[in-house]
C-alpha cells in the first residue's frame, strides 16, 4: 500500500535558504521544496539555438538538476495545490514556467511576494495566478539574444585575436565606457588656474575671502604673471560688505533604495562591490529580512509607510514626522521588476541582531537599507546660507567681487538618522557679526596654483549610475555585467577605480571598427526597450530576433574577411631593432600583455618582453628570491594573466616557481608577505605562508578632513 503525503500542497522556490524560511510560516498541509536555481539552460558547449527554427532554444536539464526534478515529481500532491513561489522578476518567472514545463505539472498556480513573512506568503496564497508568457517569452529572448551575440562574437575573436575571449551584448557597451573614459583622460591637456583670496580683519573679526568676479563676470586668474598684476592694482585697498544674502534652503530625503542606488550607495559607502552587494541583500533576502532586492521601484507598500510613520515619534521625536507620508515616483520609464523598493521587512529588527545572526558585512548593509527606507518618509532637512560679498574700496581700473559665506543647519530633519550635521559653527559666528558696509582692512594676499583635472575613472558605483542613465541593462544585470569584464580580464581594479587592461582596449576598438551599432548606446538602450515590449506583449519574440541576429551576422562576415589578426594584435611600430635578424620590430599584444616580435614573423621568431622585466620591479617594496626552490638555478621575472611571478631559467625542464614577495615579513611566522585578492575582487596583503598562516595585515583607512 502506498504511503500517503500528510501534506496537500507543495511549494516550490529556488533557492533551499528561501525554502527554510517560508517553512517557518506554513503549517503541515505545506511541503516547501527548492530548485537550487534554474533546472533547465541553454547547452555550454554549443550554440543551443536553432536558428533555422523560429530561434527554438534547446534546452537541456542542467547537469545535476536530474534528481532534483525526479524528487520535485515525487512530492507532487495527487490531490492538492502545486504553487510556483519563484522571484517576482522575469527570471523567477522563467524558472516556474521551466519546473512547470519539465514536470508537466497541470493546474500549476503562480504566487509572487515581494518579502518573505507570514503575512505576505499567505496573502500571496490567497491570490494565486498563473505563469505570465509574456514575462517568460521576454527572459527567453534576453538568454536566446545574449548566446547568440555572445557566441558568435566569441569565435570571431578566437580567430582574430586569440582563444578564450569573450563579447556580449552588454558587456561590450559597459568595457567600451571604461576604455573611452581612460583615452578621454590620457588625451586631456590641464589648463592652469589660480585660486586667489585675501585675508581681511575687522577687529576681532578674520575672514579669507575669495575672488569671484571681474567687471560682474565670472573670473578666474589664470597665470602668476596675472596674479602678480592683480597683487599690484589691488594693493593695500579696504574691503566693503556690498552685500549680505541669507536664505534658507530645504534638502529633501531620498527614497528608498532600487538595486542600482543600493549598489551606488554599498560602493560608495561601505566598498563593496556590486557583486557583493547583491549577494549579501540575497541572504538578507531569502532569511527574511528585506524585500526583493532586485527592483527599480522607488515605491513603499502602506503597510511599511504606516510601520517607519509609528516608528519615527518614538524613535526621534513627533517634530520628524511630516503630516502626510511621501510617495515617490519611479524615473525609470521602465520600472517592471518588482513593485516595491528595497526595505526591511521589519523595522523592528535592528543592526546588532543581524551582525549576531549572519555577520558585520550583512548588518552594514541591513543599517544602509534601514537609515534610507526610515528617512525617506521624514520631514526636509533646512539650513540657512549666509553669503557676504566684499569690493575694494579704491578706485581701481576694474570692479573685484569676492565672497565668503558659510551654512548653518536650523533643523536637521531626515539626517538625523545618519547622526552629524557638519555645521561650520565658529565661521558662522564670525559672519553673523557683520554688517553690509562694514569696512574690513587687508592682512594678506593668499594665492594657489592649481590645474584642471580630468574626468575621473568609473568606479562600480559611478559605472552603474552610468548604465542606468543610458538605459543600458536592468537592475538584476549590473553585477553580473562588472563581474564578466574583470573575469574575462578586460579591466582591473586600482582601489576602487576601474582601468582597462591592453586586452580590454584592442577588443573595444575591433568591435567600434567592425560593429558600431553593437557598442552604441543608443541601440543597446532600444533592445531593452524592445525586451520590455515582449514582456508588455506588444513585441513579437521571432521578428525581434531576427532584426537583431541578421545584422549581426552579416558584419561578421564583412570582418571576417576584411581583417586579419596582424591588423588587430600588431598596436605599432618599434625604433628597436631585432637581436636575431636585424630587422625592424613591432609592438604586438600577446595573452599577458605587450611585446616586441620581429616584423619578419614567423620566419624569424625574435622578441623581447614590455610587460615591465626585473629591471622595472621596484625592489624597495618586493623580494627577489635567490635560486630556484626545486633546482636551485636563476629565477628570471615572468607575467601571467595572474601577475607577475619568479620562474626557473630551465623551463620547461624545471617548473619551478615562486611568487611575487614582498620585503615586508609576517610578524606571526616569518615568511614574507604577498598581496592577494578575495574573492569580491577587494586587494589586500596577506602572508606567503598561507594556508598554514592565516595572517593579513590591516589596512589603514585614510581619514577624510572635513570641511
Amino acid at each position: 500500500m502506498a504511503k500517503q503525503t500528510k501534506y496537500k500542497n507543495l511549494l516550490i522556490v529556488e533557492s533551499p535558504a528561501k525554502a527554510k524560511t517560508i517553512n517557518k510560516y506554513l503549517g503541515p498541509d505545506y511541503k516547501v521544496m527548492a530548485t537550487v536555481g534554474h533546472v533547465i539552460d541553454l547547452p555550454k558547449s554549443k550554440l543551443g539555438v536553432d536558428v533555422e527554427n523560429k530561434y527554438e532554444p534547446l534546452f537541456e536539464t542542467i547537469y545535476g538538476k536530474g534528481k532534483i526534478l525526479k524528487d520535485l515529481k515525487k512530492a507532487i500532491p495527487k490531490e492538492g495545490n502545486v504553487y510556483l513561489a519563484m522571484d517576482p522578476d522575469r527570471e523567477g518567472e522563467a524558472i516556474a514556467w521551466h519546473v512547470k514545463t519539465s514536470l508537466s505539472i497541470k493546474g500549476a498556480k503562480r504566487v509572487t511576494f515581494h518579502e518573505i513573512t507570514k503575512d505576505a506568503i499567505t496573502e500571496a496564497l490567497k491570490t494565486p495566478n498563473e505563469v505570465n508568457e509574456n514575462l517568460v517569452e521576454a527572459q527567453k529572448a534576453r538568454r536566446v539574444l545574449d548566446r547568440l551575440f555572445g557566441y558568435k562574437l566569441s569565435e570571431l575573436l578566437w580567430k582574430k585575436i586569440w582563444y578564450g575571449l569573450s563579447a556580449g551584448r552588454v558587456q561590450s557597451v559597459a568595457l567600451r565606457l571604461i576604455v573611452e573614459r581612460e583615452e578621454e583622460r590620457e588625451a586631456f591637456k590641464p589648463d592652469e588656474y589660480w585660486e586667489f583670496f585675501v585675508d581681511v580683519t575687522k577687529e576681532s573679526e578674520k575672514l579669507r575671502i575669495k575672488l569671484i568676479k571681474k567687471d560682474s563676470k565670472k573670473y578666474i586668474p589664470k597665470t602668476q604673471e596675472e596674479v602678480t598684476k592683480l597683487q599690484e592694482e589691488l594693493g593695500e585697498s579696504k574691503y566693503k560688505v556690498v552685500d549680505l544674502v541669507k536664505k534658507e534652503l530645504k534638502k529633501s530625503p531620498y527614497p528608498p533604495y532600487t538595486t542600482s542606488t543600493l549598489q551606488q550607495a554599498a560602493n560608495n559607502v561601505l566598498g563593496y562591490s556590486a557583486k557583493k552587494t547583491m549577494a549579501t541583500a540575497q541572504i538578507l533576502y531569502q532569511a527574511g529580512y528585506i524585500t526583493y532586492m532586485r527592483t527599480d521601484s522607488v515605491s513603499l507598500s502602506q503597510k511599511a509607510i504606516n510601520e517607519i510613520r509609528n516608528l519615527i515619534p518614538s524613535r526621534y521625536g513627533k517634530e520628524y514626522l511630516p503630516e502626510s507620508a511621501r510617495y515617490y515616483k519611479n524615473r525609470s520609464k521602465n520600472a517592471q521588476e518588482a513593485h516595491e523598493a528595497i526595505r526591511p521587512s521589519d523595522f523592528g529588527i535592528t543592526r546588532e541582531y543581524i551582525k549576531g545572526k549572519f555577520g558585520e558585512s550583512e548588518a552594514r548593509l541591513y543599517d544602509l537599507i534601514w537609515k534610507r527606507a526610515v528617512s525617506s518618509q521624514m520631514k526636509e532637512k533646512r539650513v540657512e546660507n549666509i553669503t557676504l560679498y566684499f569690493e575694494p574700496t579704491n578706485k581701481l581700473k576694474n570692479i573685484y567681487t569676492f565672497s565668503v559665506g558659510a551654512q548653518k543647519t536650523l533643523f536637521d530633519g531626515f539626517r538625523v538618522v545618519y547622526g552629524g550635521n557638519g555645521d561650520e559653527e565658529e565661521l558662522l559666528q564670525e559672519i553673523n557679526n557683520v554688517k553690509k558696509e562694514d569696512i574690513f582692512d587687508k592682512k594678506d594676499f593668499v594665492t594657489e596654483q592649481k590645474f584642471t583635472q580630468p574626468k575621473p575613472r568609473y568606479t562600480e558605483a559611478s559605472l552603474v549610475k552610468k548604465l542606468e542613465s543610458l538605459g543600458i541593462g536592468r537592475p538584476s544585470t549590473y553585477a553580473t555585467i562588472i563581474s564578466t569584464i574583470q573575469a574575462r580580464e578586460y579591466v582591473e581594479k586600482e582601489g576602487k577605480y576601474l582601468l582597462p587592461k591592453d586586452i580590454g582596449r584592442v577588443v573595444t576598438h575591433f568591435l567600434k571598427n567592425n560593429f558600431k551599432e553593437l557598442v552604441d548606446y543608443k541601440y543597446t538602450a532600444g533592445v531593452e526597450e524592445k525586451l520590455d515590449g515582449i514582456a508588455q506583449g506588444k513585441v513579437q519574440y521571432v521578428p525581434f530576433i531576427d532584426k537583431e541576429y541578421k545584422p549581426l551576422i552579416e558584419d561578421i562576415e564583412k570582418a571576417d574577411i576584411n581583417v586579419s589578426k596582424d591588423d588587430v594584435v600588431i598596436l605599432s611600430k618599434s625604433e628597436e631593432k631585432c637581436s636575431e635578424c636585424g630587422s625592424e620590430m613591432i609592438v604586438r599584444l600577446g595573452r599577458y600583455g605587450k611585446f616586441l616580435s620581429c616584423s619578419r614573423f614567423p620566419e624569424c621568431k625574435g622578441m623581447k618582453d614590455l610587460s615591465g622585466g626585473e629591471e622595472n620591479l621596484d625592489l624597495k617594496k618586493y623580494a627577489k628570491p635567490e635560486k630556484c626552490p626545486k633546482c636551485e638555478s636563476k629565477l628570471v621575472l615572468k607575467n601571467s594573466k595572474y601577475g607577475k611571478f619568479w620562474a626557473c631559467e630551465r623551463y620547461p625542464e624545471c617548473k619551478g616557481t615562486v611568487p611575487l614577495l614582498l620585503n615586508e615579513i609576517c610578524p606571526e611566522c616569518g615568511k614574507n608577505l604577498v598581496e592577494r585578492r578575495s574573492k569580491w575582487g577587494r586587494a589586500f596583503v596577506g602572508c606567503s605562508g598561507y594556508p598554514d598562516c592565516k595572517y593579513i595585515k590591516k589596512s589603514v583607512k585614510k581619514k577624510v578632513s572635513k570641511k
